[in-house]
């Protein structure tokens, strides 16, 4: 059984009818949680690392204020990651490997904090990204001076996913090979997407990234607003993975699906 802590690295503020069809218009809080997993045998992991202070000064500047502009930016220092660890006793050098679910700036904020931690993350996602900058980078969310010099040295590309298959969410690769931590495809949002079910002491947790942005959004099947096809990789897919994650959540009401900025997630539950 995993230990699990949610990290919360800050905000921004977004118009709920863009992050869901169909509610009313309200300013609406998206944090950016990190979760902090800790494994009996192979130490300290972070899954995304969120949010960090170098993410306003990445945006000062055309073409990345617009980024700053959509989404107005909440961040202290004290929220970051790397910041967080002593509260839980740690220290940098305690985490053995970052998962990265996708390359949004808002997962991937942090990772500069980390130094020569080997990077978990999907070719498809690097794939992704390779090459771009200016507009055509903004296009994928991405920023790169976000990124480490020597991510390509340290990134760890995944396998073909071959594993017991979740419902729903289809096949799986079991990161520890003991079944505690399993990886999924969540297509749509970004390319190369994943989440993780992780078998945690209070019971299973599915850290579901973008691939909704809520979990009112899974239980009532709202997609967000036509604007977020400007950077999302597939619309259709978008759909489709909202819809099986509700589909999981019927078949397995035991697991708590945690979306990455969702404001009804209890970051004080473990």
């Amino acid at each position: 059984m995993l230990d699990l802590h949610l990290l919360d690295t800050g905000h921004c503020l977004v118009s709920a009818p863009h992050v869901m069809r169909g509610v009313p218009r309200r300013p609406m809080i998206c944090r950016s949680l990190v979760a902090l997993i800790g494994h009996p045998q192979q130490g300290w992991t972070l899954f995304d690392t969120g949010y960090a202070p170098r993410m306003v000064e990445a945006t000062r500047r055309l073409p990345w204020w617009l980024y700053r502009l959509a989404t107005p930016l909440r961040i202290r220092p004290e929220q970051a990651a790397v910041r967080q660890l002593a509260r839980y006793s740690l220290v940098l050098s305690d985490i053995q490997r970052v998962i990265i679910s996708h390359v949004h700036a808002d997962h991937v904020a942090g990772l500069r904090d980390f130094p020569d931690v080997p990077v978990i993350v999907s070719s498809e996602a690097l794939t992704s990204i390779a090459g771009k900058h200016g507009l055509a980078a903004l296009g994928r969310a991405h920023i790169p001076s976000l990124l480490p010099a020597d991510l390509d040295r340290r990134a760890v590309p995944l396998p073909t996913f071959i594993g017991p298959p979740l419902p729903h969410l289809g096949p799986t690769h079991d990161l520890f090979g003991d079944g505690s931590l399993l990886l999924m495809h969540l297509p749509g949002h970004a390319r190369g997407q994943i989440g993780a079910l992780a078998q945690t002491k209070r019971g299973p947790v599915l850290l579901a990234a973008d691939g909704a942005w809520t979990n009112q959004a899974i239980r009532e099947q709202r997609l967000p607003a036509r604007i977020t096809h400007l950077f999302v990789d597939d619309v259709r897919a978008v759909g489709a993975t909202l819809a099986a994650l509700r589909n999981f959540s019927l078949a397995r009401p035991d697991v708590r699906i945690i979306p990455t900025h969702c404001p009804e997630v209890d970051i004080s539950a473990r």
